[in-house]
């Protein structure tokens, strides 16, 4: 966590995303968010977390960055837009080509977890710095 603070990584915990927010141009304005709070033990005594009534609100960004954790979920979206996944679900989006972890989809780069397994936050970190340095070439900025 040390390393992730050093490089800006802000923590918000006991928070749950909804949905992307877009703006009458079609591009992301915010993320619907709401607060949980930890709920009574179960038989097993495990606590999950249960949603804040009236707790709604809109984080304002304009971009989203998707972060899975350990191991990628079914995301449609991925094969109406063509990116290619590997045998474990895995984004393909290779480190060493011309526009760094650029994938199938050539306006589309992924980096960290869904691309390379589990790893540490600091990774995903400069592998998105490197992303956007591939960005940059892609677009030829």
């Amino acid at each position: 966590m040390k390393n992730a603070r050093e490089e800006g990584v802000e923590f918000k915990f006991n928070i749950q995303p909804l949905g992307i927010e877009v703006n009458g141009n079609g591009k992301v304005s915010g993320v619907k968010m709401v607060r949980t709070e930890m709920g009574e033990p179960d038989a097993k005594g495990r606590r999950r977390a249960e949603i804040v009534a009236g707790s709604e609100h809109i984080v304002p960004a304009d971009a989203v960055i998707m972060a899975f954790g350990f191991r990628p979920h079914n995301m449609e979206w991925l094969a109406k837009h063509s990116v290619e996944l590997d045998s474990q679900g895995r984004i393909i989006a290779p480190e060493g080509s011309d526009n760094a972890f650029q994938t199938s989809n050539p306006k589309i780069f992924a980096g960290g977890d869904i691309v390379r397994g589990s790893d540490l936050v600091v990774t995903a970190i400069a592998e998105g710095r490197k992303a956007a340095d591939g960005i940059m070439n892609w677009l030829e900025v």
